[in-house]
């Protein structure tokens, strides 16, 4: 069935065609790869640590980390899917030059500290999402239609799920799925579900043609409603969502943001005013496994908000915690002589300051509870100036290019490239207050949507239909047939 067409030019747009490069038989497992992302990420946004990995009787095998072997596999079948975007994109030069220097911090550590430093190398490693999905989809492109389209069945049962899994970990430990090493499969993080509810409305805001008008308005205030249960339990998440959203509609006509703005805050202010008038509380059970504490109610939203800005009580305390952790794993890497270069991977930072701990749950927390400072403290200086630069690099790469591609006529990527930058802002913000990228539930997505987003603002030849365009200041940019996407 021919899809909507992902790349073509409006009329006019093409000067000229050149010979289209055949994709031939090889690559096929980088296909199989691109096949397997839809639902990875799937399992890992309605399913959480649940979906991580498989148990087997001391072999737990991690779904992320084979879903990574075949795409490894893939590249190596053929390499030139990858080495062309390597060659012509500086963006992906900087993301090989953070993973080569992590893997140089890896290699003492590995000797040291064995599968520990292999587990926390996964902050790095998993940057290798990016690698192959954009190799996959330099071997074919119309994976995003596939995409699309999986995420437009998928809406409906992930919106069902998140609130009552979210709300339901706090009452009950729930059963597990087979193989999961005994994880409920209620086993929800508030900053990843408050996270995927925005991949939501984004989904719903930018590809509106998916849905239909009464399906986007119920879909979005259910979303809209895992939002603020999320946020009654987590700051950082809510800050994430919050910015996420800010990124998406500054690429809206003045006109359709300030609609899409009075309705969300109509709906969540209906919903506050409903929520205090009538007293609804759900209490959480403190004794429930991660569970905070807190309650789900109007009146625990609108003091995290107001915390945002002016800390009291549990919400002071959290803070001051993360604070202090983040300022003595600092002060031991300026004593120790690792600011340079950091301590690399295997070492337990919060141990190393006096075993001060800061986790919600039974598994000892690793890092400072912040994702940036984690790569600070193990990659130093060196691994968090590249670590900037290469964010810096990927938005304003994201920026222009979606400007250029709205200036083409090329919609579909275009709201494919906003999408990307709403999804990678929310998790690079929460990840201050969580270690969300040391996981694959998150990482996964992050590095996943790094690498579209690399995808479909390339105007060279390894991705898209091949169209030349004309250039504003004269002049032709590429020769590039137009192609149609099938499903």
């Amino acid at each position: 069935m021919t899809s909507s067409l992902l790349n073509r030019a409006p009329t006019g747009d093409v000067l000229a065609d050149a010979p289209y490069r055949t994709r031939g038989a090889s690559g096929r497992l980088l296909v199989r790869y691109g096949q397997l992302l839809g639902p990875l990420l799937g399992g890992y946004l309605l399913l959480d640590k649940a979906f991580a990995y498989i148990h087997l009787p001391g072999t737990p095998l991690y779904v992320g980390e084979m879903t990574l072997v075949v795409g490894g596999l893939g590249v190596l079948s053929a390499t030139g899917y990858l080495r062309i975007p390597l060659r012509d994109e500086p963006i992906l030069a900087l993301l090989a030059a953070f993973f080569v220097w992590g893997f140089i911090r890896f290699l003492p550590g590995l000797h040291s500290y064995g599968i520990n430093a292999v587990r926390d190398f996964a902050l790095c490693y998993y940057c290798l999402f990016a690698f192959f999905t954009v190799a996959a989809l330099a071997r074919a492109p119309d994976l995003i239609e596939r995409w699309i389209a999986q995420l437009a069945r998928f809406v409906p049962w992930l919106l069902i799920w998140l609130p009552l899994g979210l709300v339901l970990e706090t009452r009950l430990k729930g059963p597990s799925l087979p193989f999961s090493g005994g994880i409920s499969i209620l086993s929800h993080k508030p900053g990843n579900v408050g996270i995927a509810a925005l991949l939501v409305l984004g989904f719903l805001w930018l590809f509106p043609e998916r849905t239909g008008a009464l399906s986007r308005a119920v879909y979005s205030i259910m979303a809209l409603v895992v939002i603020g249960l999320s946020a009654t339990q987590n700051r950082g998440g809510l800050l994430g969502v919050a910015a996420g959203a800010m990124v998406g509609l500054a690429f809206f006509p003045v006109k359709d943001a300030v609609r899409l703005i009075v309705r969300a805050v109509a709906v969540l202010a209906l919903g506050l005013g409903i929520a205090v008038l009538l007293s609804l509380k759900i209490p959480a059970s403190a004794q429930s496994p991660g569970s905070t504490g807190r309650s789900f109610s109007a009146s625990q939203l609108i003091a995290n908000v107001a915390s945002i800005t002016h800390e009291s009580g549990s919400q002071a305390g959290t803070v001051a915690g993360r604070d202090l952790l983040w300022s003595l794993i600092f002060q031991k890497q300026v004593t120790d002589g690792q600011l340079i270069d950091g301590f690399g991977f295997g070492v337990n930072l919060p141990y190393s300051v006096g075993d001060y701990q800061v986790t919600d749950g039974p598994t000892p927390l690793r890092s400072p509870h912040n994702s940036h400072d984690d790569i600070l403290a193990r990659m130093g200086l060196i691994g968090l100036s590249v670590w900037i630069a290469l964010w810096l690099g990927w938005y304003w790469r994201l920026i222009a290019g979606c400007r250029r591609l709205a200036r083409h006529g090329l919609h579909l990527r275009r709201q494919v490239g906003v999408f990307c930058l709403m999804v990678d802002t929310a998790i690079l913000v929460s990840s201050f207050f969580d270690p969300q990228l040391e996981g694959a539930q998150v990482a996964a997505l992050l590095w996943t949507v790094f690498g579209i987003g690399v995808a479909v603002t390339s105007f060279r030849g390894w991705f898209g239909d091949m169209t030349a365009y004309a250039n504003p200041s004269g002049g032709c940019i590429r020769a590039r047939p137009p192609r149609v996407l099938c499903l």
